[in-house]
């Protein structure tokens, strides 16, 4: 297999991989309420398909990184598109609220595993030259998925077939699958001999569990999503004294303390996966709610930001070999930052179509920062390990759901002043965005030298 070949089919693999896992975090929300009646349950027994998948996929993804590097990132890449790919299929069969559930936990540990060796397939796998492009279709595909799910399963809803929002998935599994065959039977893979940390592995699940439970409940049952959020924390405090003294932790938080690069940038994954929840909860908002126009425009208008990251990280990766992560990580949150400024400062007398405006130089900063973050996260630790992708994929999707979470509060607490609810949303999230710039310049003075 010549080395074109190779890189195509890697690419091919990784983004397929995070597409199918993205899209999926988010395609069930707008169905929600149809699964509420057409199961006959409570809207929040119909949420747990939502926060179940989420919290399989950030409980495992850790543990699966470690796998990865142990059996083979392209064999653990192929067991993840069978188990996603058979659960997806059985979720289109689920003949109750109680199947869904279970077919999306399922769902969540397959995802668990594409997003535990997307990143590490592309940096082990992929030749020198293609790896920074590789690297902006990953960021393509992380940025794209949780806009483009909620659309497609409107989309699918208003056409009758709610089992396509599952089905829709196969197709491009079979593709993954077809592609990564081909790759386990022409290159051979480095493999590393690890021991799998068995109670960091349950310390942190336990840890995540609490976590996002209480932060899906904050909204609607605050008291008991606050204790279960306290109770996180006490798990993060029985997790470093678990892993601190161990060989091969699956939290390595000794590394963490003393590596302040990976520190920084891993808070600014965190920046910007909270952003983005906020980017994309509160506009359908002001469209719909605010503005009083229908889905359909709304579906349209929201598309600023995923268009703008699509064409973005393409042009950032186009221009940056590898060598300009640090550059460009401060232009994309720069950028980011003033999209929320200015969203913040919008007033709903000015036309609806400048919100759209926003969202898509949100987008732009997110092309340039989205991949630069990946690449140089990566770099921060030995390259050919999957630990330190899977790693990244979690705290992002955790800090998604925190921002999700407050999002929620917010249109909760002020529900009779949207407006109001709405820019405090952004203005927390460009709180965040400028810590995040705050530490990167302080980290890397000379980045622009």
């Amino acid at each position: 297999m010549n080395i074109r070949t190779k890189d195509n089919l890697v690419v091919i693999v990784a983004g397929i991989g995070m597409l199918l896992s993205t899209l999926d975090t988010g395609i069930i929300n707008v169905a929600l309420p149809f699964f509420k009646s057409y199961f006959e349950t409570t809207a929040d027994i119909a949420a747990i398909a939502v926060t179940g998948y989420t919290i399989s996929l950030a409980v495992f993804i850790l543990p699966f990184g470690l796998l990865s590097d142990k059996f083979g990132k392209l064999s653990f890449s192929y067991i993840g598109l069978i188990i996603f790919g058979l659960s997806s299929l059985l979720c289109g069969l689920s003949a109750n609220v109680q199947m869904l559930i279970m077919f999306r936990i399922f769902q969540g540990i397959g995802a668990a595993a594409l997003q535990a060796t997307s990143a590490s397939l592309i940096t082990t796998l992929v030749s020198a030259e293609k790896s920074s492009s590789a690297i902006g279709v990953l960021g393509i595909m992380i940025g794209v998925g949780p806009v483009l799910g909620p659309s497609l399963g409107g989309l699918l809803l208003s056409l009758n077939s709610w089992r396509g929002i599952f089905w829709l998935n196969i197709p491009f599994v079979l593709l993954g699958l077809i592609c990564n065959h081909k790759l386990i039977t022409n290159i051979s893979e480095n493999k590393y001999a690890k021991h799998i940390d068995y109670p960091g592995s349950l310390t942190n699940g336990l840890f995540v569990i609490l976590l996002i439970s209480g932060l899906s409940l904050l909204s609607s049952h605050s008291i008991i999503g606050t204790a279960l959020i306290i109770a996180s924390l006490i798990a993060v405090i029985i997790l470093f004294k678990v892993e601190r003294n161990k060989e091969t932790p699956v939290v390595n938080v000794i590394n963490l303390i003393q590596n302040k690069s990976l520190l920084v940038y891993l808070y600014e994954t965190i920046a910007f996966g909270f952003a983005s929840a906020i980017i994309f909860l509160m506009p359908p908002y002001l469209f719909e709610t605010v503005f009083k126009l229908n889905s359909g425009l709304t579906g349209i208008l929201v598309l600023g930001a995923p268009i703008g990251l699509v064409l973005f990280s393409r042009i950032s990766s186009a221009h940056n070999n590898g060598l300009k992560d640090n550059s460009f990580s401060k232009v994309g949150l720069s950028i980011i930052l003033c999209s929320l400024l200015l969203l913040s400062l919008y007033q709903t007398s000015l036309p609806y179509i400048l919100v759209t405006i926003c969202l898509f130089i949100y987008g732009v900063g997110g092309g340039y920062f989205q991949p630069a973050n990946i690449s140089v996260i990566m770099k921060t630790t030995d390259i050919t390990s999957g630990s330190i992708g899977s790693l990244q994929r979690m705290v992002q999707n955790v800090a998604i759901a925190m921002g999700t979470a407050t999002g929620s509060v917010f249109l909760n607490m002020w529900s009779h002043e949207l407006v109001t609810a709405i820019k405090l949303g952004w203005i927390t999230a460009g709180c965040l965005i400028i810590i995040a710039i705050a530490l990167d310049f302080a980290l890397n003075k000379n980045s622009f030298k």
